[in-house]
């Protein structure tokens, strides 16, 4: 399960429970049968913890890829700077055999 689709499916269980909880009825209603509000909130804090550390594991993963990428581009920077300078370096000495 992708996680837009996580993040919906919790909203619409935190609905369902909302509901649940106004309309003064201790359990909520799922297709397993009744389940008493303390399970269902201790499920949901379980499935937010989960997605918790879900969410921070794709930031660490995200940092790590930026780190990677950004120094894999300074190093072609790098690399295309001193082959510039070799490349002026070469044009010169082509340039003063020509002229001398």
């Amino acid at each position: 399960m992708d996680l837009e689709a996580e993040i919906l499916d919790l909203k619409l269980r935190m609905q369902t429970l909302e509901q649940s909880t106004r309309s003064d009825d201790d359990d909520t209603t799922t297709s397993a049968g009744p389940i008493p509000v303390t399970d269902a909130h201790r499920e949901l804090a379980d499935e937010l913890e989960t997605l918790s550390v879900e969410v921070t594991g794709l930031r660490w993963q995200t940092r790590e890829y930026h780190t990677s990428s950004h120094s894999q581009l300074l190093q072609r920077l790098d690399d295309l700077q001193v082959g510039m300078r070799h490349l002026e370096l070469r044009l010169d000495q082509l340039l003063k055999d020509n002229n001398g």
